[in-house]
């Protein structure tokens, strides 16, 4: 009988027993592993908490086109050129001027107007300037004449070493017509002083109008408020071109009341109504006899008639 060595392996919980025992069935003692302890946990519970989370919602993205980028064309400006400015003529002053015979005490002639001459001279360079010149409202009357057919007034200015400036207005009277009217305007002017800037030396100019104009009847005034325009000749040579306009205008000559002031006036705007009026008579006559003339022989019809019936 053989002697078995015994040995005792422990092993995951086995034991084993090893030992010298003599050939026989081997009897391996079997410990009973000891119930598994089952250690249940207590069902931990656990409140989870509502976390409330608002959550906004993006919105959406909006791709928005960019717009093309708009160019504004800047308009065009157009440099128009300013005429440069000119500068007004202030208007002459009214001069007002009578003249009385000295020997009957009889004031014959009565003017009153605005003289503003535009007249051509030569400067140092003998070049032609243009200038306006008035005539001054305090010219003095120098001179006159109360004669039956013809009457004028002499006007003068600016006494200087030199000649007088002079103005020489003469009249008409039309016998036939039972009218007068201005016969002439003579100007003479020393071209010198401030009036004539840069004048050449010893220079005189002579302008006359020598056109019948403004016809008035006897024992009336002559009126005429607005500009009128009058060409001169100038006696110079070479001739230049000269022109003098009148305003405010109002004379009478062979003035023969013993006063100094005007007669009814002659107004150069009013409708000259002479001609209309024996016109209109004729015509009112002639409508008149055409009238009596038809009424005659309806009348003289009539009565023909009558005779007829009674027959």
């Amino acid at each position: 009988m053989k002697t078995v060595r015994s040995c005792m392996l422990v092993m995951a919980g086995l034991v084993v027993l090893c030992s010298a025992q003599k050939d026989g069935p081997v009897i391996i003692p079997t410990t009973e592993e000891p119930p598994a302890t089952t250690t249940t946990a207590p069902a931990t519970t656990t409140t989870a908490r509502t976390t409330t989370t608002s959550t906004t919602a993006e919105p959406p993205h909006t791709t928005t086109p960019t717009p093309a980028p708009t160019t504004t064309a800047e308009p065009t400006t157009t440099s128009t050129a300013v005429p440069p400015t000119t500068t007004p003529v202030p208007e002459p002053d009214i001069g007002s001027w009578t003249y009385t015979n000295a020997t009957t005490n009889q004031t014959c002639l009565l003017a009153q107007m605005a003289l503003q001459l535009n007249v051509t001279y030569m400067d140092t360079a003998d070049k032609p300037v243009h200038v306006l010149y008035d005539v001054p409202k305090d010219a003095r009357v120098v001179n006159g004449s109360c004669a039956a057919d013809s009457q004028f007034l002499l006007l003068s200015w600016n006494a200087v070493s030199l000649a007088q400036n002079t103005l020489k207005v003469s009249f008409a009277y039309n016998k036939t017509e039972h009218e007068f009217a201005l016969a002439g305007l003579s100007f003479f002017l020393n071209v010198f002083g401030d009036q004539f800037p840069n004048a050449k030396v010893n220079q005189t100019l002579t302008l006359v109008n020598n056109q019948t104009l403004f016809k008035t009847p006897l024992d009336m005034s002559y009126h005429c408020n607005r500009a009128q325009l009058l060409n001169l000749t100038t006696l110079e040579v070479p001739a230049v071109p000269a022109t003098v306009t009148v305003s405010k205008l109002q004379f009478e000559a062979f003035h023969s009341k013993h006063n100094a002031k005007f007669s009814i006036a002659k107004d150069c705007d009013a409708i000259d109504t002479p001609d209309i009026v024996p016109i209109a008579v004729g015509c009112a006559l002639i409508l008149l006899i055409v009238i009596v003339l038809i009424a005659y022989l309806v009348g003289r019809r009539s009565t023909r008639s009558r005779g007829y019936l009674s027959m």
